[in-house]
């Protein structure tokens, strides 16, 4: 009867020891200082408010696993946190690089993700077209036509639209087949059985 007492009265007093310490941690260990690093076009509210963190946090329980909830906000490629010392954070941020800008106001991202508002920021070739986006295609004529200033793409094909010259092809594989050969000036047709040219 005495054993089972005295264990009783070593959980209780460690239960009480554990409070203790979890109380401690939270007034005495607060997150004095959150550092966010790499952003260009999010703002630094926006990832905090993602990561729920505040100054004032308990410090010990911010864990680097929060940073995954960055990574559903398609502009953030990568995301870490770090704890370089007590009461300070430091969040790091690799954006997406918005490269084609679309009609409705969002762009392509180089690796191919929707970034919302990113049109203003992209530097390729404006895209439009009708049908769904067919965003490896567009990606890779404008990767293999980099003075483009125009890329369209509809149900018969896509349009590359370029200083002195707009080409059409049925499919993307033509048009990159092409993308190396001297072009003249005009409107040029490529087509499986041949090229077609109007001036």
């Amino acid at each position: 009867m005495g054993g089972v007492a005295v264990k009783g009265l070593r959980l209780t007093v460690l239960g009480l020891l554990l409070a203790t310490l979890y109380v401690g941690s939270l007034v005495l260990f607060p997150v004095e200082e959150v550092r966010v690093e790499g952003l260009k076009h999010l703002k630094e509210e926006t990832v905090l408010e993602a990561l729920r963190l505040t100054p004032g946090d308990p410090w010990l329980w911010v864990f680097p696993r929060r940073a995954e909830a960055l990574r559903g906000n398609p502009w953030v490629a990568e995301a870490s946190l770090e704890k370089p010392r007590v009461g300070a954070v430091r969040v790091v941020v690799r954006e997406r690089k918005p490269f084609l800008p679309l009609e409705d106001g969002q762009a392509l991202s180089e690796d191919g993700v929707l970034l919302p508002g990113g049109a203003p920021f992209a530097r390729g070739p404006k895209v439009v077209g009708r049908g769904p986006l067919p965003k490896e295609a567009l990606l890779a004529l404008a990767r293999a036509y980099p003075e483009a200033h125009r890329l369209r793409y509809t149900p018969a094909g896509f349009w590359v639209e370029l200083p002195e010259v707009t080409l059409f092809a049925p499919s993307t594989e033509l048009l990159l087949k092409y993308a190396q050969v001297p072009k003249p000036k005009g409107q040029v047709f490529l087509y499986s059985w041949g090229v077609s040219q109007r001036p």
